[in-house]
């Protein structure tokens, strides 16, 4: 369960995150055709404005965009830790929960990172550049 935040900006992360896909963990299968339909959009450029639909991408398409959403999914979770670390900042002034904090924004900043690195990936294959 998602405790939420007394923190009005990480609530609105929240609705910002949610546009693209973010949800609360719920421990289905993913729908990597209906995810990819939500972040697609990123690929667009004035180069190439046409973004195939998951189901028309090649395998080793498919496999990178898999990756892709898979970074975005761990990332999701590293948020919710991450948010749930800063709520209990609020109970009070306590050293332990601070870096408990400080790795939870950590994993989070870094799993964002990784998101990002996937993506670079995705493209270059989108386009053909394999190594």
């Amino acid at each position: 369960m998602i405790i939420p935040s007394p923190d009005k900006l990480v609530e609105s992360n929240v609705s910002v995150l949610a546009k693209f896909g973010y949800k609360a963990f719920e421990g289905a299968e993913e729908d990597w055709s209906g995810m990819w339909a939500l972040l697609k959009g990123d690929f667009a450029s004035a180069e190439s404005s046409e973004v195939p639909d998951f189901s028309a991408m090649s395998p080793s398409q498919q496999e990178a965009a898999k990756i892709y959403m898979r970074r975005r999914l761990i990332a999701d979770r590293f948020f919710e830790e991450c948010r749930a670390c800063q709520a209990d900042l609020y109970k009070g002034i306590d050293t332990e929960q601070m870096e408990r904090y400080t790795l939870a924004r950590d994993a989070y900043e870094d799993s964002v990172n990784h998101f990002g690195e996937a993506r670079e990936k995705l493209e270059e294959i989108m386009k053909g550049v394999y190594w």
